[in-house]
């Protein structure tokens, strides 16, 4: 635990009636990102103002670099918890420039530090031609890295982004996402990012924190949130994922789609019901007159095709398949494993 930056135990908070988060633990290591990811309404921007100071939890305690800064006989004050944030509206001053907005903070230093801290950052973030210029002239990704530098002056030690890259268009957002990483690389600053979009929890954080109505589901690595969900929802935002009955019998599981090799957590007897997660990439699919699956749907998505395929009980999942094809609706198909997949299964 010596390497723990802040530590969340036992966290809960209610508006009225409406519980916004319940009963979360969750630990941040120094220099580590985390993103927390779910969908709309799930509590994530409410766990990052809980963080910040900005509500207060009902239950639980929080500790930042050992130090208690809520818990029931103390609660610091959001300008004494040394975090920055990062608003999805950035919250640039409109009539100051540049270089005044990333001085805001730290006015209180002699000019002499504000004027090194001023360099490092203008080079980090690559403003240094634009740092007599409003807010109003800058594009949305240069917005984005002054709200960053502005934040990180201070040096906190904690950065908390809500949704940064929403505003920005779909063509920019990647390549700004990017350039915040290397960024918070580079200054080895510690943070934690709230998103619902999954490609950029995955491609910016160290860890990933799944939350659903309140409750924390999994906090992993992007890889083992993807591959080893631990529920359903997890698996359903981790990517593309339908879910079929199963049997387990004799070590695989007896689906409508073929016989399935599962992940084995517990020792599961014969006849026990599983729910299986199929992924698109999961499934072999080829064309058969005896086929027992049909296909329903198909969708050109550009670098691939995706099929929707029907079996007999009625289940639907979806299979990816090489663009150039002669598949087609209505085609009967047969589906088998990729060879090396495991599925993940769920007890009903």
């Amino acid at each position: 635990m010596k390497n723990t930056l802040l530590s969340c135990r036992n966290i809960t908070k209610s508006f009225g009636d409406d519980i916004a988060i319940q009963n979360l633990s969750l630990d941040l290591h120094h220099g580590e990102i985390l993103s927390v990811l779910g969908p709309s309404g799930c509590g994530k921007t409410t766990l990052l103002r809980l963080i910040a100071g900005l509500e207060t939890p009902d239950d639980g305690n929080l500790t930042l670099e050992n130090r208690p800064i809520f818990d029931n006989n103390s609660n610091i004050p959001t300008h004494k918890r040394g975090m920055g944030m990062v608003f999805q509206e950035y919250a640039l001053f409109p009539n100051l420039t540049v270089q005044q907005n990333i001085l805001f903070g730290i006015r209180h230093l002699v000019k002499q530090e504000q004027r090194e801290r001023l360099k490092n950052l203008l080079g980090l973030t690559r403003l240094d031609h634009l740092t007599s210029r409003f807010p109003h002239e800058l594009s949305g990704g240069e917005q984005q890295r002054v709200a960053l530098a502005r934040t990180l002056a201070p040096t906190p030690s904690l950065l908390l982004m809500d949704e940064p890259f929403s505003n920005l268009d779909s063509s920019l957002r990647s390549s700004v996402r990017l350039e915040i990483l290397d960024i918070l690389r580079d200054t080895g600053t510690s943070t934690i990012f709230v998103t619902h979009d999954r490609e950029e929890a995955f491609s910016i954080s160290d860890k990933v924190a799944v939350i659903f109505n309140g409750r924390l589901h999994q906090i992993d690595t992007p890889d083992k949130i993807y591959f080893w969900p631990k529920t359903r929802e997890v698996a359903t935002i981790g990517g593309l994922c339908d879910f079929v009955q199963g049997t387990v019998r004799k070590g695989i599981v007896d689906t409508q789609v073929g016989n399935l090799p599962y992940r084995k957590t517990d020792e599961l007897q014969d006849g026990t019901k599983v729910i299986v997660a199929i992924r698109p990439n999961d499934l072999q699919m080829s064309a058969s007159p005896d086929g027992k699956h049909t296909v329903v749907r198909k969708e050109f998505r550009g670098d691939d095709t995706i099929f929707w395929v029907r079996s007999l009980n009625g289940e639907v999942v979806r299979c990816k398949h090489k663009i150039y094809t002669t598949l087609f609706e209505g085609i009967k198909v047969d589906l088998a494993a990729e060879e090396h997949v495991i599925f993940n299964i769920f007890e009903q």
